[in-house]
């Protein structure tokens, strides 16, 4: 591709065109005839990099001014804007031929992200999907994603995999991060779903606060066709004030405000454990091979959602009764008398909602496994304390991803905020901590791995550990 072309995508002109190979922000990734983008992030300013950029072959560049002498590109106010641009053009704008759905929430975005996934391919239509998991066609991965949403230049590289091989539809989970570092500009979503809002990813190269949370969520339906809202959630009304005249509206919840209203139906002795049934509009019930209220209103959004997008009702049945995520409220099958979960629960509110839940499934006792990210606020893992003790009967502490922290020293916030209200231990090694749960656990308890849900890794000092759940319990029960 032409450099000339390239920059016309974002306005810009050049003095000296070239052919451009590749389309790169990081320096270690330039090869020769790429195209450098000197972007500025939270620890590093792109300029910096410029030298070793064109010492590594870099056809040309994009940064703030001024463009070095006799360097080839153009310079910008501010690089990271026009990136989604260049990264779009530069991959022939594959999102001009999917219809993309997006998905944004505190909580629930995985889940119902598989939810609208299985539902679509259950509808016939070929449905890729990118999000916290990484890049799906189907349910075949694709590729791993550093970030909820990735940066422009994987997204719109990805996109484009998913266009070539035949997908129509791609369910985005899209973060407030996202809509900052406008990640998705220029991006037009067939509908864009929220699910709710809890302060969270507040803090240093975060957001400043919760308006500014909240404003960034409320950003992505300047960008759909449709949206679809969590009228349950008070904080439902800010975000409907930001779509668009003329834009369609449809709500969902548990409340009469709703338009698409659920209703969460008790039990019945033929349910699968661990499983949640509700009706949509009084509808025959769905089931939904998760458990919980949560995951329920997760299930009512992807309802909600596929409804209007016009696809059939025996296509919504169908996926949600057989979605499975990995990671979340994910069930080992362990061939003993008691139940392991696998969750991806991380702070009070998560907690919370699972242990209230599993409270109602258990017969026996529920045996936590769990810790708390490293260099966050420290709340956070005094709140996740709290719910234990509130919910749990006994409690292993240890390593999730401790970063630059001493386990021992998160592990001892955690016991501390815990008290004597529960029994707790720490156990700083995670395999360990996970055999001594399952050395303690007895008939009708339930075993919940708390934290670390799809995550294949501990982070410690920079560096990440290679680290399984699901292979932990595999070499117990081997033995």
């Amino acid at each position: 591709m032409k450099l000339s072309q390239l920059l016309s995508a974002i306005g810009a002109n050049c003095t000296q065109d070239a052919d451009i190979t590749a389309l790169t922000c990081d320096s270690r990734e330039v090869t020769p005839g790429a195209l450098f983008v000197a972007m500025e992030g939270a620890k590093a300013d792109g300029r910096t990099y410029l030298s070793d950029a064109l010492a590594r072959g870099a056809a040309a560049v994009v940064c703030r001014p001024p463009l070095p002498s006799g360097v080839s590109g153009a310079a910008v106010d501010d690089p990271r804007t026009a990136l989604a641009s260049l990264a779009a053009e530069f991959y022939g704008h594959p999102a001009r031929k999917l219809s993309l759905i997006a998905v944004t929430g505190t909580k629930g975005k995985t889940t119902t992200a598989h939810m609208l996934r299985d539902i679509l391919s259950a509808a016939g239509y070929q449905t890729g999907m990118t999000g916290t998991l990484g890049a799906y066609i189907g349910r075949t991965p694709l590729a791993n994603c550093p970030n909820t949403t990735p940066e422009p230049i994987a997204l719109h590289r990805t996109l484009r995999q998913l266009a070539d091989a035949g997908c129509s539809h791609v369910v985005m989970e899209v973060s407030s991060q996202a809509m900052k570092l406008h990640r998705t500009d220029g991006l037009t979503f067939a509908a864009a779903l929220f699910l709710n809002l809890t302060p969270d990813h507040i803090g240093e190269a975060e957001h400043a606060d919760f308006t500014e949370y909240r404003a960034y969520k409320a950003a992505l339906f300047r960008q759909c066709r449709l949206a679809v809202g969590n009228s349950d959630d008070p904080n439902w009304p800010a975000m409907a004030a930001q779509v668009p005249s003329g834009v369609p509206v449809l709500t969902f919840g548990f409340g009469p405000q709703s338009q698409v209203q659920g209703t969460l139906l008790p039990p019945q002795p033929d349910d699968p454990p661990l499983s949640v049934r509700l009706s949509a509009d009084g509808a025959p019930p769905y089931r939904i091979p998760l458990p919980g209220s949560f995951n329920a209103a997760d299930a009512l959004a992807a309802i909600a959602l596929s409804r209007a997008l016009g696809l059939n009702d025996g296509a919504i049945r169908a996926g949600l009764a057989h979605v499975c995520v990995p990671g979340r409220t994910q069930r080992y099958p362990a061939p003993a008398p008691y139940t392991i979960l696998i969750d991806y629960a991380h702070n009070g509110d998560s907690f919370r909602a699972l242990l209230s839940e599993l409270r109602l499934h258990c017969a026996g006792n529920i045996i936590l496994v769990f810790g708390a990210g490293g260099d966050r606020p420290r709340l956070r893992r005094i709140d996740m304390g709290r719910a234990a003790a509130q919910w749990a009967d006994y409690a292993i502490l240890t390593a999730d991803n401790p970063r630059r922290e001493r386990v021992e020293d998160i592990c001892a916030d955690i016991a501390a905020a815990i008290g004597s209200d529960i029994p707790w231990e720490i156990v700083p090694d995670r395999g360990a901590a996970i055999r001594r749960a399952l050395e303690l656990a007895q008939p009708g308890d339930i075993a919940a791995l708390l934290g670390k849900g799809h995550e294949t890794y501990i982070e410690e000092n920079g560096v990440r550990h290679p680290f399984s759940e699901w292979e932990t319990l595999d070499e117990y029960f081997r033995q």
